[in-house]
């Protein structure tokens, strides 16, 4: 048991030798202040409003009913005009192709 006595000495001497240190006795006393504590909050602060404002560029885009109505209503017209492209273009297809037989008749008159 006399190696636990020991131990208990050497450690009270160990803590006793830091808190008696002047760095650490000044770094206790910042931790304590009322500048610390102050330093501690504005921080916190500007972390949440930073959270906040990640958030809210992240999120879903919050649309009134009109937005979201307009844009359905202007998505649908968008999907008929492509429809009415496309019809074009096939179209546009076929009259080029009636086109080069023409032309490829008349050349061989």
């Amino acid at each position: 048991m006399a190696g636990g006595k020991n131990f208990k000495q050497s450690s009270a001497e160990i803590l006793s030798e830091l808190l008696s240190d002047e760095k650490l006795k000044q770094g206790l006393k910042y931790i304590q202040s009322e500048e610390f504590k102050a330093e501690r909050e504005r921080i916190r602060k500007n972390a949440a409003e930073r959270l906040k404002d990640i958030r809210d560029n992240l999120g879903p885009k919050r649309r009134t009913p009109e937005v979201a109505a307009r844009e359905r209503e202007l998505t649908l017209r968008l999907a008929e005009v492509e429809a009415e492209a496309a019809d074009l273009r096939l179209r546009l297809s076929e009259l080029l192709e009636e086109e080069e037989k023409i032309r490829s008749e008349l050349d061989s008159l």
